[in-house]
């Protein structure tokens, strides 16, 4: 679903559309401005303790970050996965309001855990974006 969620980047978002894995790939080595957190924390509707913890970071290293000119390629990287999942949940959802609440909300396919308790490594990015794709689909999960 990886693919077919980079074609799902909206206007809110600030990334190019759409983004190939080669495009993040070279976002991420070229390093996204501080400011790029705040706004996909805005998008997700999450806290700056939450985002921190997505980027598997203090609260303090997160805000220093961000005041920072451009953020190292890994936090990079997980902002634009972050930004992507953000663009395409709020197309399936067709409002990012309704996804943000998905987010927050314990779903059984994940053992009653939200799909913001798994945002923070790569794979859990993915396994939303999959799940994103069944519910784009009408496929019963």
């Amino acid at each position: 679903m990886a693919t077919q969620a980079s074609a799902y980047i909206s206007e809110q978002n600030p990334f190019p559309q759409p983004l190939t894995a080669l495009q993040l790939i070279d976002r991420s080595r070229q390093g996204l401005m501080g400011t790029e957190a705040g706004h996909i924390a805005g998008l997700l509707g999450v806290t700056d303790k939450e985002m921190a913890r997505l980027l598997n970071q203090s609260v303090a290293t997160f805000h220093r970050q961000a005041k920072a000119g451009r953020l190292d390629a890994a936090t990079s990287e997980k902002l634009l996965l972050l930004g992507r999942l953000a663009g395409y949940g709020a197309t399936v959802f067709q409002d990012q309001g309704k996804f943000n609440r998905w987010l927050r909300r314990p779903l059984r396919l994940l053992g009653d855990r939200s799909p913001l308790d798994l945002l923070d490594s790569p794979t859990g990015v993915q396994l939303i974006e999959d799940i994103l794709g069944r519910i784009e689909y009408g496929v019963f999960s």
